[in-house]
């Protein structure tokens, strides 16, 4: 569970600097901009016809280098794509925020069955919940359509919000206009204080007009950022970090990150196994060729003397020094990494392993740290199986950092120790 210092802050988990979008591509009227570059989606210049994905997805192919194949991309939409609504919440409603509005949203959105994406951050004290809203068809059938082109659609924000200053406490209000819409957005303190959508027929009503007029002035005491053509967007190649807050994922594009980890996890834990059975395996080769080597002293020393009870002394001697390494005791490490390699969940891995004396102990990350050690408990050769450390967040993670160690059965060090080595216990 994420822990909540100030009630400012973001409930859901930020995006790390690592995840930050390579490229950010911007739907102006019939344009597709990156920089100073655009390109024409369709030929036509009616911008009131939505676009289709594989339209604005062959735009991007023919405006992105091909190195873009392999470097995340967002996606700026209009704001007509989205829809925004309002709610008063109590304060603790914020460690829970997404799913409390979630269960509002009938009421806020009354007729919309279709399923929807949500964007939402907690409020500044006192003032109005504001949630965005996407259609989950519109997310993957983008999502698709990159993928169709050989690209990797990794978030969809609203044009507005990557007009953002970056600083955090500054208040701000971004004007968004194209043919077809204006959008008001004032920002205050790294969330969206207020959100003002008009569609511009709208405003040939004179009493629509009146009120949108009052409305703007409002705002007039802020910084402001007007943005009325193509051109006032052509400079903005980077989003600024705040942005990524009220980004949608398509859903696709989250299960192919979260495979993505999942094939990283099991490298890794392939890796140990190899380096364990190397380690093993010189530990071997050792012993045989010392063994090997006493064997040889002792044909040699067969050649040398003929007396028998000599000779079966000398035999019994090196019998006692191979023993040192004959009768170690066994320890079972291979059967016991391939059991918690085929038995710990995938939304689990280790960044930690070691033994000593029969106990071993590692270290990782989990969702659910205690359903491991009922999972340790089916293998039969360990015991004793407990968490060494607390468990601990992170910042930056959902998964708990968590240590436990364990027993192997049948593994008498102490007994082994006090035979062959007992002046140096």
């Amino acid at each position: 569970m994420k822990l909540f210092k100030k009630k400012k802050q973001s409930f859901k988990k930020q995006w790390k600097k690592s995840d930050y979008c390579k490229f950010n591509l911007i739907i102006h009227n019939n344009k597709l901009l990156i920089g100073k570059r655009n390109q024409s989606i369709i030929k036509s210049d009616d911008s009131i016809v939505k676009l289709t994905p594989i339209e604005i997805a062959t735009a991007a192919r023919r405006l992105l280098p091909s190195r873009a194949k392999r470097q995340h991309i967002a996606l700026t939409l209009p704001s007509s794509e989205f829809v925004a609504t309002s709610l008063n919440l109590p304060a603790i409603a914020a460690q829970n925020l997404e799913n409390v509005v979630n269960l509002q949203r009938e009421t806020l959105l009354p007729g919309v069955t279709e399923p929807l994406l949500l964007a939402v951050q907690a409020p500044l004290e006192g003032e109005r919940t504001i949630a965005l809203w996407l259609p989950l068809k519109r997310a993957e059938e983008l999502w698709q359509a990159f993928k169709q082109v050989g690209l990797f659609l990794r978030c969809i924000i609203p044009r507005p919000l990557i007009a953002f200053p970056p600083k955090k406490s500054t208040p701000y209000f971004v004007y968004d206009e194209d043919n077809n819409n204006i959008t008001g957005v004032e920002w205050s303190s790294g969330v969206i204080k207020n959100w003002l959508h008009v569609p511009k027929i709208d405003r040939e009503n004179q009493n629509f007009e009146e009120q949108f007029e009052e409305a703007l002035l409002t705002f007039r005491d802020i910084q402001q950022n007007w943005k009325t053509n193509l051109k006032d967007w052509n400079k903005l190649t980077k989003l600024p970090p705040k942005a990524y807050d009220y980004a949608f994922t398509p859903p696709s594009a989250s299960a192919f990150l979260s495979n993505k980890v999942k094939k990283k996890n099991t490298t890794r834990i392939s890796l140990l196994i190899l380096l364990v059975v190397a380690s093993l395996g010189g530990g071997a080769s050792y012993a045989i060729d010392y063994k090997k080597g006493l064997e040889e002293q002792l044909v040699k020393l067969k050649k040398r003397t003929l007396n028998i009870s000599r000779l079966r002394a000398e035999v019994g001697e090196i019998k006692e020094n191979i023993g040192a390494i004959t009768n170690f005791p066994n320890q079972p490490l291979i059967i016991i990494l391939n059991s918690l390699n085929q038995m710990i969940p995938e939304d689990s891995w280790l960044v930690g392993f070691r033994i000593e004396g029969g106990k071993i102990k590692f270290e990782g990350y989990s969702q659910n740290p205690t359903a491991l050690i009922e999972i340790l408990n089916k293998i039969p050769q360990i015991y004793q199986i407990e968490q060494n450390r607390g468990t601990t967040t992170e910042l930056g993670r959902k998964e708990l950092r968590f240590g436990i160690s364990f027993k192997l059965k049948g593994y008498d060090l102490a007994s082994y120790w006090t035979e062959y080595f007992p002046k140096k216990r």
